[in-house]
């Protein structure tokens, strides 16, 4: 039986069928092709080059080929291609990406990460007091409110997707007293899958701002500047 199985892992390895570790049994890299190709609309990167669907792709022994494919819309996928004598690089490669709940879930907008004039009807009292219950409909934590300076910054809100994590805070400041005007800006940003919230050198700016908050500036606009 142990020779069966013996001769059996030298069949399959003569095969290119496995790989294996044991001694005497690693099989020797050599210059492999690989055709890879994906779907409609998609851009893919070979080393950070563009190239076109399908593309043959040659990878010279013990040579790693970098992959990125990416479409608006759609996670985002990376692979490496390691040609060690080890790992099987296949013929043929078809990249399918799967929707990216981020953008599902989100919208384009020049609101995002740009201060945003508030130019108030009412008194200060009435307004800071207004801004607070407007706030507060969309935040659950305040991080800091001073009305001595007319500063409210809310915490991180933090969601995670499949394409990673977004997290949105929105910070008023009084930029003006007489008359009375706020600024405000709604900082939306993105970080790879995993993500803490607090992981503040692994988020980018995002230009896309959460279905959950797109009324949160239009609602300090047209409620702050109502009699």
């Amino acid at each position: 039986m142990k020779s069966r199985n013996l001769l059996m892992t030298f069949t399959l390895v003569a095969a290119g069928l496995i790989a294996t570790s044991l001694p005497g049994y690693a099989q020797k890299a050599k210059n492999r092709t690989i055709t890879i190709s994906t779907e409609s609309g998609a851009s893919m990167f070979v080393d950070g080059n563009q190239v076109t669907s399908p593309a043959k792709i040659k990878i010279s022994k013990y040579a790693t080929v970098n992959l990125r494919v990416e479409k608006a819309g759609m996670v985002t996928e990376i692979r490496n291609y390691e040609n060690n004598g080890v790992n099987v690089i296949p013929k043929t490669d078809f990249i399918q990406l799967v929707k990216d709940e981020a953008y599902e879930n989100s919208f384009v907008t020049n609101l995002a990460n740009q201060d945003i004039d508030i130019r108030p009807s009412r008194n200060a009292d009435e307004s800071w007091i207004l801004l607070n219950r407007i706030v507060t409909g969309s935040f659950d934590v305040i991080a800091i409110m001073d009305k001595s300076t007319g500063y409210m910054a809310t915490a991180w809100s933090a969601k995670a997707f499949n394409s990673g994590v977004v997290r949105t805070r929105l910070i008023v400041k009084t930029s003006n007293t007489s008359p009375l005007e706020y600024k405000a800006k709604l900082v939306s940003e993105i970080a790879p899958p995993g993500t803490s919230v607090n992981a503040d050198e692994s988020f980018r700016r995002w230009d896309r701002i959460l279905r959950t908050y797109e009324n949160v500036i239009p609602d300090l606009q047209s409620r702050l500047g109502v009699n």
